[in-house]
């Protein structure tokens, strides 16, 4: 627990780089949160059916909604799949300042630095982010096709609910593989960021052995995280059936709880990165990647 601990002081004390990130989500979210609310009110033609949306989603004041008004909503639509392509493509951008903080330690890390960090890993973790999809589609393949076959051949014997319980365990497979290659992609990326290797495929090898190696650790931190993280979201659909949204107030309330929980969020990415740091420097290292930076002083010696 030393490592969390550490990377969670690590974290408060670049707190303002939470905020930044934090701030551009932000922005980003606004930008199609503000264009969607002036298009209701221009398209709900004072009509009062839109307040039953305040007790809970209703598939038909929603379904009436959009035969009526469709294409007010379709470029808004349009745009916000493509912020979502954004939001990853800045989550990429920023790992490389990210993992500049919790190696610099007690050192101040100015903005600048931190974006040049920024920038200096971009195109590196971007074909990093290639081939981490490319594995999770492989396996998402993987575990369909087993799944199917599996359902075909118990499909005599087996009643629907039994049928169910099948697609759910394989779908939970999916996800445990999916998670784990998503934990060898951060280790990846601390791996290129520290020994500066450029060539995703053989970082994200070396990650893999890594994290298979240790994998109480590493793979062990980041589901602890990811169930911390579950369980503010399911505290704040707790909340939410708690408190209905009737007027302004519960409004604005609800929105400042949601906007904790995206800050909280943004901090639980980095405090993962900064633990998987620490992680990847307290245990021994693949015998290659301990190869490659055995050279790379070598050579900056020589130099």
């Amino acid at each position: 627990m030393n490592t969390l601990t550490t990377s969670f002081r690590q974290l408060i004390g670049s707190l303002r780089f939470v905020w930044l990130i934090y701030g551009v989500t932000l922005v980003m979210g606004l930008l199609v949160a503000l264009p969607f609310y002036n298009t209701l009110l221009a398209e709900d033609q004072n009509s009062r059916e839109f307040l039953k949306l305040l007790d809970g989603f209703d598939y038909t004041v929603y379904s009436d909604f959009m035969h009526r008004s469709g294409r007010s909503i379709s470029p808004l639509l349009s745009v916000s799949r493509w912020l979502g392509v954004l939001s990853i493509f800045m989550s990429i951008f920023f790992a490389g300042g990210i993992l500049m903080l919790f190696s610099a330690e007690n050192q101040r890390v100015s903005m600048g630095e931190f974006l040049a960090a920024c920038s200096a890993y971009i195109g590196r973790y971007v074909h990093l982010f290639g081939v981490v999809l490319l594995f999770v589609l492989a396996g998402a393949v993987i575990w369909l096709v087993i799944g199917v076959l599996a359902g075909t051949l118990l499909s005599d014997t087996l009643t629907e609910r039994g049928l169910f319980w099948i697609g759910t365990v394989f779908f939970g497979l999916f996800g445990l593989s999916a998670t784990l290659i998503l934990c060898i992609g951060d280790y990846a990326k601390i791996l290129m960021f520290r020994n500066d290797e450029q060539r995703a495929f053989r970082a994200f090898g070396q990650a893999g052995r890594f994290v298979l190696a240790n994998l109480a650790r590493a793979y062990g931190f980041y589901i602890l995280l990811i169930g911390i993280g579950t369980a503010l979201f399911g505290l704040y659909f707790l909340i939410d059936g708690l408190i209905p949204m009737r007027n302004w107030p519960t409004i604005l309330l609800l929105f400042i709880i949601q906007q904790t929980l995206i800050f909280s969020r943004v901090g639980l990415k980095i405090w993962w990165l900064g633990t998987a740091y620490g992680v990847y420097g307290s245990l021994p290292q693949p015998t290659i990647a301990r190869l490659i930076a055995t050279e790379s002083t070598g050579q900056e010696r020589t130099n």
